[in-house]
C-alpha cells in the first residue's frame, strides 16, 4: 500500500483532497491531514509517508521548508504542491526542489487522481526495481559468502594451497591487508548428556568472537569444521595484544553463556602469528595443538602454542603399544589390553616436558594400529567412529580409557563371534541327534552334517559337552527308551529297536548301567 499525507493549512481543503481522491483504485492509504508544516513532517517520519501533497503558504514551515527537509530524510518521497499562487518563481523553486507535480486551486478531481495516478505508477516501479536490485545482490552476496566460507575448508582440505593476500582477496572475497594473521581452533569439550545443536553452538560462538573482533582486525573468517570451530584473522601489527584481549573477553563470553553452553566446556587454541598470506595453512596444526594442551593444562582456557620440541616421539611408545597388542590379540587376551594401555598412558604421563597433543596423537595412532590390525571391512569407518570418540574426551584419564573400551568392546565381539563358530556346529548336532536317533547315526555322519571334519568335530564336541559323542549319543537313546516305558505298551524288543539298538541284551545291559534298573523294572516302576 502507498502511504499519503495532506498538508494545508486549511481543515476544508485537507477534507475535500481526501473525498476527491480514488484512493482504493489507486492502491493508496491517506495516513494523515496536518495544517502545518512541522505536523506534517512528523507525519512523515512517523509513517514512512510516500506521497506528500502539500500547499505552499503555511505557519510552521511553509511548504517550501517543508520539501526542503522532507527531501533530506526521505529523498525518494513524491511531492505534490498545490497552491491558490499561479508565479513562475513558486514553480521553478518547487520544480528545483524535486516537486512532483504543481497544481493551482481550486482543486479539479480530474487532474488530481491523474496526477496521483502517475505518481503511484512511479513508485510501483521503482519498487519493483528495488526489489529485483536488492535481489540481485542478495544473491551476490549469497554467492560471495558461500565461495569465501570455503576458504578454510579449503586450506585444511589441501595443506599445500598456495595462498596469497591478492588470492585471498580476489578469489575468496577475504579482506586481506598488510600486518600479521593469526588462526585460532576453538574446541568444545561435550558433555555426555548434553544434546545442544552443535550447529546453533557454533552460530553463536561466531556471533561473539566477531563482534569482539570486527574493531581490531581488518577482517575475520570464522568455519566450522569437524570438532573445531576455526577462524583467520587479519589486523595490523599494532592491534595484536587488543586481538588477544579480544578473544580472551569472547571465552569467557562464551563460558558464562549456560544458555548454550550447558556443562561443556571450551578452550581456544592459537597459532603462531604470521605477516605473509602463504605461512597460514601451517598455524592450523599449531592452533589444534594449542587447543590439545587441554588435556594438561585445563579448559576454560586461550591456548597458545609452544615452540618446544615433542618428547614421546623418543620415547617409542607406539612400537611398545604395538608389541603388547600383538601378545594380546594372539590370545584375545582382554586383561592383556588393559595392561598395555595402563602402561603407555604411565609412560607417556612420566615423559618431561610432554605436549597435550603429543598424548593426544599418541592415543590416536594407538587406536589406528589396533584397527589396522584387526583388518575390519569398514575400516574407514573405525577410524572415523575412534576419532570422533577421541574429541569427546576431556581429560587424558578419558583418552586412554576410550582407547582402552574401544578395543576391549571389539575384542568382546569377536570372542562372541568366535564363540558362535564353535557353539552353532554344536547346537546343529544336538538338534540333528534328538531328531535322528532311532536311527543308525554315526559321529561321521553328523560331522557331515554340520560341515565340519570328523576329528574337529569330535574335539569341538566334547569341549563343550564335556562327555564326547558317544556318550551323549547312548543318553538320548536311554532317554528316549525312557519316555517309552512310561508312556506306551510297546515290548522291550520293540523300544530297543526304536530307539536305534538291534541288540536287545546290549541294550538292557546299557540301560541299566545309566538308570540302575532294567527296562522291565523300570517301566513297573514308573509306567
Amino acid at each position: 500500500m502507498i502511504k499519503l499525507v495532506v498538508a494545508d493549512d486549511e481543515e476544508r481543503v485537507c477534507r475535500l483532497i481526501v473525498a476527491l481522491g480514488n484512493w482504493e483504485k489507486l492502491g493508496i492509504q491517506v495516513v494523515g491531514t496536518a495544517e502545518n508544516g512541522i505536523e506534517a513532517l512528523d507525519i512523515i517520519r512517523r509513517e514512512k509517508v510516500d506521497i506528500l501533497i502539500t500547499d505552499i503558504r503555511m505557519p510552521g514551515y511553509n511548504g517550501l521548508e517543508l520539501i526542503e527537509k522532507v527531501k533530506q530524510i526521505a529523498p525518494e518521497i513524491k511531492i505534490m504542491i498545490i497552491s491558490g499562487y499561479a508565479t513562475f518563481e513558486y514553480a521553478q523553486t518547487a520544480i528545483k526542489n524535486g516537486v512532483n507535480d504543481y497544481l493551482l486551486k481550486p482543486i479539479n478531481r480530474e487532474a488530481l487522481n491523474e496526477s496521483l495516478e502517475k505518481m503511484a505508477s512511479e513508485i510501483e516501479s521503482e519498487r519493483r526495481l528495488h526489489s529485483a536490485f536488492s535481489n540481485i545482490q542478495r544473491e551476490r552476496k549469497e554467492e560471495a559468502d558461500k565461495i569465501r566460507n570455503m576458504l578454510i575448508p579449503d586450506l585444511l582440505r589441501n595443506t599445500e594451497l598456495t595462498v596469497s593476500e591478492e588470492i585471498l582477496r580476489e578469489k575468496y572475497y577475504f579482506k586481506a591487508e598488510q600486518g600479521c594473521f593469526l588462526v585460532l581452533a576453538a574446541k568444545r569439550d561435550i558433555a555426555p548428556e548434553e544434546e545442544t545443536s552443535v550447529s546453533l553452538i557454533w552460530e553463536k560462538m561466531t556471533g561473539i568472537l566477531e563482534h569482539e573482533l570486527s574493531r581490531y582486525c581488518c577482517d575475520c573468517i570464522f568455519t566450522p569444521a569437524g570438532e573445531y570451530l576455526y577462524g583467520i584473522l587479519n589486523y595490523a601489527w599494532k592491534n595484536q595484544e587488543s586481538v588477544r584481549k579480544a578473544v580472551r573477553s569472547s571465552l569467557n563470553q562464551m563460558l558464562a553463556r549456560n544458555d548454550f553452553l550447558g556443562k561443556s566446556q571450551l578452550v581456544i587454541g592459537l597459532g603462531s602469528m604470521v605477516s605473509e598470506a602463504s605461512k597460514i595453512p601451517d598455524t592450523f596444526t599449531e592452533a589444534r595443538h594449542a587447543a590439545s594442551e587441554r588435556f594438561l593444562e585445563g579448559r576454560g582456557k586461550v591456548l597458545e602454542i609452544d615452540g618446544s620440541h615433542q618428547v614421546l616421539f623418543e620415547k617409542k611408545l607406539t612400537d611398545k603399544f604395538a608389541r603388547g597388542l600383538g601378545n594380546a590379540l594372539e590370545t584375545l587376551n582382554a586383561e592383556e589390553i588393559e595392561n598395555t594401555v595402563k602402561y603407555i598412558q604411565k609412560e607417556a604421563l612420566a615423559a618431561s616436558g610432554v605436549h597435550g597433543w603429543e598424548i593426544e596423537e599418541l592415543v590416536w595412532q594407538c587406536g589406528n594400529i589396533f584397527i589396522l590390525r584387526m583388518d575390519f571391512p569398514d575400516k574407514k569407518e573405525q577410524q572415523r567412529s575412534f576419532l570422533e570418540g577421541c574429541g569427546r574426551c576431556m581429560t587424558v584419564e578419558e583418552l586412554f580409557q576410550y582407547l582402552c573400551g574401544f578395543m576391549l568392546e571389539k575384542i568382546e565381539k569377536i570372542i562372541s563371534m568366535r564363540e558362535e563358530d564353535t557353539v552353532r556346529p554344536v547346537r546343529l548336532a544336538k538338534q540333528y541327534i534328538r531328531n535322528h536317533y532311532q536311527e543308525q547315526i554315526t559321529l561321521e555322519g553328523v560331522s557331515e552334517h554340520v560341515g565340519l571334519t570328523t576329528a574337529y568335530f569330535s574335539v569341538l564336541f566334547k569341549k563343550e559337552t564335556e562327555i564326547g559323542f558317544a556318550k551323549y549319543l547312548m543318553n538320548e537313546r536311554i532317554e528316549g527308551a525312557k519316555n517309552l516305558l512310561r508312556e506306551t505298551n510297546m515290548s522291550v524288543g520293540d523300544i530297543c529297536r526304536k530307539v536305534g539298538y538291534n541288540d536287545l541284551k546290549h541294550f538292557t545291559r546299557l540301560f541299566e548301567k545309566n538308570v540302575g534298573v532294567k527296562p522291565g523294572v523300570y517301566r513297573k516302576l514308573y509306567g
